[in-house]
């Protein structure tokens, strides 16, 4: 009984590296290039069929969304796949920060690897999300009966699942990696809190995380351009915004709390050496300016974020989140413009 036991509590769970990922790896080019390949092959697939089909039921406004529909599905199993390797080379770059003890050489193993049956989860729910958003924003047909279906809403019925299935593997991948580097950053024994330097590809992954995020939502805004999206839009907003704080904030919570920790020791020690040091001022021993240095210093420390954001940091994060809005006016005007120029 006993060895079975220990057995039991030893197993660890299976982790694969994600399908995606390892085709991704094998395709020639990085995937932001991939991306832009799989949409035009996409969309000369989408104009070529529309164009022998000739569907006398296509509308201009189904035109525009399937288009969007391919959009995403090129763009998010890109940014999966990108995700994915972002955090591999953070991880990598970090592992002198980290140390190589058991666990965090384990948790190192580990990174870009995931459970089959999580991410498969995550996709069934990404799918669900989508016949939510088809039914709440399908008007005159039953979108569930394909010969009610347009030509240009049967693609938006395929590409809908797919791209939402990679969607909800990109957010599970999002939390679960980031929580990874949170728990290794948790490990480190001490921090100089003078030299921040070390831990700054984590920020690069938590701005990575961001950016990812408001791609997705920058495309998906474009949905604001047809009547009938506005609620679905509330809502994928809070969802988009959620996810991307997340994913700012939960890669550096674990070297949050070892600034936090570090801070408050200094502190401590400047509180002592400013009552050691005004008493020897009161008993003649020392002068002003070793009162003064310590001063400085506190004040110093105080100076430093629990947070490890610059201001370029929190400008570029700033920036990430005008990008939907821009998105969703560049779409406008350019819709303006073709009907002016192109009756």
């Amino acid at each position: 009984m006993q060895p079975s036991k220990r057995q039991k509590t030893t197993a660890k769970p299976h982790f694969i590296t994600p399908l995606t990922f390892r085709v991704y790896s094998w395709l020639p080019g990085n995937p932001a290039s991939i991306g832009i390949s799989v949409a035009t092959l996409l969309i000369i697939t989408f104009l070529l069929t529309r164009s022998i089909v000739d569907d006398p039921t296509n509308t201009e406004g189904d035109f525009r969304l399937s288009l969007i529909h391919i959009l995403l599905t090129a763009f998010v199993p890109s940014a999966y796949a990108y995700l994915l390797s972002v955090t591999k080379e953070v991880a990598h770059s970090l592992e002198p920060v980290f140390g190589r003890d058991a666990k965090n050489q384990l948790i190192l193993s580990e990174i870009g690897k995931h459970s089959g049956w999580k991410l498969l989860l995550a996709a069934f729910i990404g799918v669900l999300i989508n016949l939510y958003a088809t039914a709440l924003t399908t008007v005159g047909s039953d979108p569930w009966v394909w010969q009610e279906q347009s030509f240009d809403a049967r693609w938006m019925r395929i590409l809908g699942p797919m791209f939402c299935g990679w969607m909800g593997c990109l957010f599970y991948v999002l939390v679960a990696e980031s929580s990874r580097l949170s728990s290794l950053s948790s490990s480190i024994a001490s921090i100089d809190l003078l030299d921040l330097q070390p831990y700054k590809p984590l920020i690069r992954q938590g701005l990575t995380n961001v950016l990812l995020v408001v791609g997705i939502a920058s495309i998906v805004s474009l949905f604001l351009l047809e009547p009938g999206f506005g609620t679905l839009l509330i809502q994928l907003s809070i969802l988009f915004t959620l996810f991307a704080s997340i994913g700012l904030m939960l890669p550096l919570s674990g070297i949050r709390k070892k600034i936090e920790k570090a801070k408050q020791r200094e502190l401590n020690w400047c509180k002592d050496a400013l009552k050691s040091t005004r008493n020897q001022i009161k008993s003649g021993d020392a002068g002003n300016q070793s009162f003064t240095e310590v001063v400085a210093y506190k004040a110093l420390i105080e100076s430093i974020r629990n947070w490890p954001f610059d201001s370029p940091t929190l400008a570029r994060f700033a920036l990430y989140l005008l990008i939907p809005l821009c998105s969703t006016f560049g779409g406008a005007f350019v819709e303006r413009w073709l009907d002016i120029f192109v009756p």
